[in-house]
């Protein structure tokens, strides 16, 4: 008796502390789950406590971040000379100016808002369509089958990126369509991966006994398939979401993002006219750009191993082996 309540108690307290324990032990997962959720709280308050983005100042034009100084030289009317003059970083714009003496802080703010709106937002739609057509191929075969994985193997052909700037040029290029366009052409993944999970479980006993006591196609898809497919769209929705946010930022580096937001890519794209006079403009969005991109990589290879029995195991014994060596 003793021996079953203490494993009981082992069990609830693995059970407690099976997610937050093992997110706090690996350290990259949980730096990056701390700076995603940092960002995404700047993304959604910042904006309360910055200035405009979009306000030009031509008299504070390519002031650098706060620390740093740079030479500028002008043409002096009265002495008719060429002269140098030193300008320093102010409190003011603590990440400098760009060329138009926009603050850069409210740009970045601006920019984090618009990568995780676009990054959430699209990802989301395109996971929509993919589990979809994932669970409604797998579920029925046969001919339903062959046409959606058709379909999908169509579009798995043109190149994303070169499919997503034509869609983009010919129909618009406000954020909204951008979010569209890009839900709409990257959803293949999704399906793929779907389907050959629904392929599984559609073979398990629960369903099969839920099909001989005569339960409707929607009940099974909705209330069994989907819910047990719920681990694997979290590491696809994590894992996405960096790609989507790449390809909005490459979107509006080549001048076709929308016009009124300010982007990430936007200002990589101003800061490439002035980056051997103001590289703050074009190193600060990479620098940011860069972490959101690895942190949620990293959460997601995370997110992977844990709710993905089969990499779980895999760890595990990866742990096991390590513990043996070292003793």
């Amino acid at each position: 008796m003793r021996a079953k309540e203490v494993k009981t108690n082992m069990e609830k307290k693995n059970k407690k502390q099976s997610i937050s324990g093992k997110l706090y032990r690996d350290k990259a997962a949980f730096l990056s789950f701390a700076y995603i959720v940092i960002l995404i709280i700047v993304a959604v308050f910042g904006p309360f406590f910055t200035e405009n983005p979009n306000k030009i100042n031509f008299d504070e034009k390519n002031l650098p971040p706060i620390g740093f100084s740079i030479k500028q030289s002008y043409y002096n009317i009265e002495t008719g000379k060429l002269e140098t003059t030193v300008i320093k970083g102010s409190t003011k714009h603590i990440l400098g100016t760009d060329d138009k003496g926009r603050d850069m802080l409210a740009m970045l703010v601006s920019g984090a808002r618009v990568s995780l709106y676009v990054g959430f937002l699209a990802t989301g739609l395109a996971i929509l369509i993919g589990v979809i057509i994932g669970v409604v191929s797998a579920y029925y075969g046969k001919l339903v089958d062959a046409l959606l994985m058709r379909f999908t193997d169509i579009m798995m052909t043109f190149p994303f990126f070169l499919l997503l700037v034509f869609i983009v040029f010919i129909f618009g290029h406000s954020l909204s369509f951008i979010i569209l366009a890009i839900g709409l052409t990257s959803w293949t993944g999704a399906a793929r991966i779907v389907r050959s999970e629904a392929l599984s479980i559609r073979e398990r006993e629960f369903i099969l006994a839920e099909k001989a006591l005569g339960a409707s196609d929607a009940r099974i898809i909705l209330l069994h398939i989907i819910p047990n497919l719920a681990g694997i769209v979290i590491v696809m929705l994590t894992l996405g979401i960096p790609g989507v946010i790449l390809a909005e930022a490459a979107l509006s580096f080549i001048g076709l993002g929308d016009p009124n937001k300010v982007s990430w890519g936007s200002i990589l794209y101003t800061g490439q006219r002035t980056i051997s006079h103001a590289w703050w403009i074009s190193v600060e969005p990479g620098i940011l750009l860069f972490f959101t991109v690895l942190a949620f990589n990293f959460l997601g290879d995370w997110l992977r191993d844990i709710l993905d029995p089969r990499f779980a195991f895999e760890r595990i014994g990866e742990e096991e082996v390590s513990k043996y060596e070292s003793s």
